[in-house]
């Protein structure tokens, strides 16, 4: 009896023991389905407007290393501090002046500040955050441009590496361009506005009538390039009416259409709004007076492209390429798109500095026929449906902004409150020992000095009140006797004391690379006398002053 009960014991303990296993692994396996719940099917709960699609976050990753080049680009030495000096007298003053107020043997010559309101922004930024807030806003602005180039392409195109091939193109044949701080990049954002507008199929919604008038009544009071936009949005105009004729063959109808009408209407508001500025009708005349000013034919960037230059090369090759891209592409080439593209490329030939204007238009063309192309080539269709979109990638998109700019001066200036060493911002041709030196003597003989126009900016922001130079970068304003003076001297010719003495010149600063015969001059006359040099620049002083 007590061996049976024995063993009914150990058969009813091992069958609990298998019951409490088999519980064990149900719960198990169902906390398991409970706690991993299938990700596909969850629900994205932000608002439609926050969302985007995952191919957003390429775009933002290319535009991301445009703005840390561009944040981490020296300040360049030349017209930065010109501008810098003009808002500063702005905010001084608290008006512009129509005549120029900073050059001595320019006084009361009549002048048309256009860039007064970058000018006062950019001297505000430069007193209240320093030079890295500069950096900050000229690479901001660069990746704004990038960004609207990118997504007037991808909308074009249907295709997203045709926008980050815009960016590329761009970003290529304008890279000589973004590398000085001026109002011009400004004009250039406006303008870029203005391209992807001619581009649109939808261009006059109520939100075009209301912002297009506003942004050219900001941008004639920011830089004189209104007028390129203003051609811009009549180009776009007449090439809607030689669309129209050419496939009617009907002149009436081309000029009854609507879209054409509308154009002309909007162009027409643009213009009226531009006379909401200081200078009032007098700013149309002159930019046609700061383009005709002879003084201009001497600044290099305003001279005819060259093939021999690389700029010159790059807009022969991306010409090359546009043609070829054309020629292969299945999309209709309309004069609306063409039109504007050849006149600006005329004008680029004719003036190297246009090359800006040109530059937009033929990244955004280029970009959308050789997608094309490529498509016809593989035999592969436009993609219609929209990227799908989630606010998981707009977080993402939102991160990447944040570590971007955490990464610039002027983002560790902010969080960490770590200033950079102001000669770490600006380039090496910037005459650093040189205002060091001038700035610790007390005085300096009266009258005026010779400095290179390309230093007088910075001599004139950084070193002592007292020195008063020739001329600065802003020749359009200068007498043009002046000038051409200023321009003989620094040649060194053989009447230069002569010269000296007409402008009552006792300190020359002389740039030992570009200036050599002169600093040969000055170095054997009995007159002058060396009290300081480096390895940039040397300073002369006159032993008997006038």
């Amino acid at each position: 009896m007590e061996l049976l009960d024995q063993e009914s014991c150990h058969i009813m303990t091992t069958a609990v023991d298998e019951t409490v296993e088999a519980d064990d692994q149900t719960i198990s396996d169902s906390a398991t389905t409970n706690t991993l719940p299938d990700a596909s099917v969850l629900e994205d709960k932000t608002p439609e407007w926050f969302r985007t699609p995952g191919v957003s976050v390429l775009c933002t990753m290319a535009l991301g290393l445009i703005f840390l080049q561009m944040a981490f680009q020296p300040l360049w030495h030349t017209d930065l501090w010109d501008h810098i000096n003009y808002g500063q007298r702005i905010l001084e003053t608290g008006h512009v002046s129509s005549t120029e107020p900073l050059l001595k043997l320019a006084e009361g010559m009549p002048m048309v500040n256009f860039p007064w309101l970058v000018q006062l922004a950019m001297a505000a930024m430069y007193n209240g955050f320093g030079l890295s807030s500069l950096q900050f806003a000229s690479a901001l602005i660069v990746a704004s441009m990038m960004a609207i180039v990118c997504w007037r392409t991808t909308r074009k195109s249907g295709s997203v590496l045709a926008g980050l091939l815009a960016i590329a193109i761009f970003a290529t044949i304008n890279h000589y361009q973004f590398t000085v701080i001026r109002p011009q990049i400004v004009g250039l954002l406006f303008f870029t506005i203005t391209v992807s507008w001619s581009m649109a199929r939808q261009r006059h919604t109520r939100f075009t009538w209301i912002c297009m008038p506003v942004m050219f009544a900001v941008w004639a009071n920011c830089h004189g390039s209104f007028s390129v936009g203003l051609t811009l949005m009549a180009l776009t105009g007449a090439g809607r009416l030689l669309d129209i004729w050419v496939r009617s063959r009907s002149l009436r109808l081309a000029i009854l259409d609507s879209q054409f009408d509308k154009t002309v209407m909007l162009t027409q508001l643009c213009a009226a709004a531009v006379l909401l500025n200081p200078a009032g009708l007098s700013i149309y005349q002159e930019v046609l007076q700061i383009s005709a000013n002879p003084n201009i034919e001497s600044i290099g960037e305003w001279f005819p492209m060259s093939i021999r230059t690389i700029q010159g090369q790059v807009a022969a090759g991306m010409t090359l390429w546009l043609l070829g891209a054309m020629h292969l592409s299945p999309r209709r080439i309309r004069f609306v798109e063409l039109l504007p593209l050849v006149t600006m490329g005329l004008l680029a030939c004719w003036s190297l500095r246009m090359i800006n204007w040109w530059a937009p238009l033929m990244a955004v063309s280029i970009s959308t026929h050789t997608a094309a192309a490529v498509r016809l080539a593989f035999k592969r269709r436009r993609r219609t449906e929209p990227y799908p979109s989630r606010g998981l990638w707009t977080v993402v998109n939102i991160g990447l902004c944040w570590i971007f700019f955490s990464f610039t001066h002027f983002g560790v200036q902010v969080v960490h409150g770590r200033v950079a060493d102001p000669a770490r911002l600006v380039s090496r041709q910037t005459p650093v020992q040189l205002i060091e030196y001038l700035n610790s003597k007390e005085s300096w003989p009266k009258g005026l000095a010779f400095v290179p126009a390309e230093w007088a900016g910075f001599v004139m922001n950084a070193g002592p009140e007292s020195i008063q130079p020739m001329v600065n970068l802003h020749v359009h304003v200068i007498p043009e006797m002046v000038w051409n003076d200023y321009l003989r001297l620094i040649h060194g010719p053989n009447d230069w004391d002569s010269l000296m003495d007409q402008y009552g010149v006792n300190l020359a600063i002389i740039d030992k690379e570009a200036q050599p015969r002169l600093l040969k001059n000055l170095s054997q006359s009995e007159d002058w006398n060396a009290s300081y040099q480096d390895n940039q620049a040397v300073v002369f002083v006159r032993n008997t002053p006038i």
